[in-house]
This record gives structure tokens, C-alpha cells and sequence, in this order.
């Protein structure tokens, strides 16, 4: 009968781990997607190819363009050029649709995204939202004071379908970067990882999980040397496993991460 109720005891704490991991997501899930838009509705912009009118809400904000073929589009959403040399840089954010969009009528919920009207000081155009991370409040959020000098952690979003909308979990999959600043060299940017036998993944740019699989927590920063020491508590659906996290620039003069410790854990 012991046994019994342990068991008993230990599968309730595996449900209640996984409740409670399906709760934060749906909330912090619902702050990101409301995260940018304003009161002010701008006119709607007409794509001739659906023969749809889109509503933009006007924003003020940033995002860093991230991935292979970023496309500048005009107001009919027809390409301008080609930016993808703007590939791991900021831009502005002026504007967001309102609703969801396909390229295709055969694309599939996942690949359902929103246009972002993005400026520089050379050009102004739109993007699939796809390609642009926005740095948003977040429960993840880090900032610490470490000899006089600020770091912080923060996460970001995309304009894509996530790992959960309001029906629930949609199984999309999803990475967004953690942007790292470091007020002592005005360094603000992503970090790409270093592929290693602790790093159980094969995205390039580190990041908090915060799927339905993982989520993890930032539970101290340290500094050695020219390191920052990142501890990280990870919740998986069953068990967890406790991270040591190296931060530090390379021979390249880049910042990475590199997974130094990863210590699987019982919950």
C-alpha cells in the first residue's frame, strides 16, 4: 500500500509540473502576441495578390531581422531587395497587421504570420514577421548589476504562430533568441552557441525554453575573468536537468554561449 501511494504521490507531481509549465506558457503567450500593438489603426494596405486589404497598427519599437532570404517588400507586399546582409541586426518597428496572413492558400496554421513595416535610415518597407525577433517583457527576463556594470538577458518573440495561441497548445515549433547587453562595452545583440555534447540541441543562437517541452529559468549570473557564469534551472515534462551556461567572446570577437554543465535532475 506504500508503494502504491507513492507512485500515486509521484505521478500527481509529474501532472501538476506539466499543468503548471501549460499555464505559464499560455499566459506569458498571450502577453507577447499583445505585446506591440497601440491604439492609433493606420489604412489598411491592399495586397494585389490575395486581392485582400490588410490593417496595420501603427507601433514604436525593435526587433533584430534573423534568418536566410530576408525579402523587403513594397505596400502590395512585392519584393524591393534582398537585406539579407541585415541578417542578426536591429531595426525599427513601425507598424504590425493585425491579423494573420498566408502566402499560400495551401500553407498550413504554422506557417500563418503577420507583415511588419520595418525602417532604417537608408530605406522603409515590410518583412514577413517570420524574420523579425522583438525583445519583450518577459518572466524570463534577467538584468543584474555586476561590478558597477549592467547585463541583462532578455527574451524575445516573433510575428509567427507560436507554441501556444488561444485554443491551447498548437505544436509549432518555435526558437527565439535571448538578446544580451553589456552596458560596460554597449554590446547588445544574440549569442550564438557553441555546439557541443552538453548542448542537446542544434539551434545557433542561445535561448530560454519556453515550449511545451522545456522551460528554463535563469537562477544567478556570475562573472569570472571575461566570463559570465549563467545558472539555469530547466523543467522538462518529466524530471530537469541544472545548466552552467559560459558566456564570453570568442577568438572572432564574438559572443557565445557554451553549455558547460548539464546535470539531469528527479522532480
Amino acid at each position: 500500500m506504500g508503494k502504491l501511494i507513492a507512485i500515486i504521490k509521484n505521478k500527481m507531481k509529474r501532472l501538476t509540473t506539466i499543468l503548471s509549465l501549460i499555464i505559464l506558457i499560455s499566459c506569458e503567450q498571450r502577453e507577447n502576441k499583445t505585446h506591440l500593438k497601440t491604439i492609433e489603426k493606420v489604412e489598411s494596405v491592399k495586397s494585389e495578390a490575395n486581392q485582400i486589404k490588410i490593417t496595420f497598427y501603427k507601433v514604436n519599437g525593435k526587433g533584430i531581422l534573423l534568418g536566410d532570404k530576408i525579402k523587403l517588400l513594397d505596400e502590395n507586399f512585392k519584393e524591393i531587395k534582398d537585406i539579407s546582409y541585415l541578417n542578426e541586426h536591429f531595426v525599427e518597428v513601425t507598424e504590425v497587421s493585425d491579423k494573420y496572413q498566408k502566402i499560400k492558400p495551401t500553407d498550413d496554421y504554422c506557417e500563418e504570420f503577420k507583415y511588419v513595416k520595418i525602417k532604417t535610415k537608408d530605406f522603409e518597407g515590410y518583412v514577413d514577421g517570420r524574420k523579425i525577433y522583438e525583445p519583450i517583457k518577459h518572466i524570463q527576463n534577467k538584468i543584474v548589476k555586476i561590478d558597477n556594470n549592467q547585463v541583462s538577458f532578455i527574451a524575445t518573440t516573433y510575428f509567427g504562430i507560436g507554441a501556444m495561441d488561444d485554443e491551447g497548445l498548437t505544436g509549432c515549433p518555435i526558437n527565439t533568441p535571448v538578446v544580451f547587453s553589456d552596458k560596460s562595452i554597449n554590446y547588445e545583440g544574440i549569442v550564438k552557441m557553441v555546439l557541443s555534447k552538453n548542448y542537446e540541441d542544434n539551434y545557433p543562437y542561445f535561448e530560454l525554453k519556453d515550449d511545451a517541452g522545456a522551460n528554463d529559468e535563469i537562477l544567478s549570473i556570475n562573472k569570472q575573468a571575461d566570463k559570465y557564469l549563467l545558472k539555469i534551472k530547466r523543467t522538462y515534462q518529466e524530471g530537469g536537468a541544472n545548466l552552467l551556461v559560459e558566456i564570453y567572446k570568442d577568438k572572432r570577437g564574438i559572443f557565445v554561449a557554451e553549455v558547460v554543465e548539464n546535470e539531469r535532475t528527479e522532480e
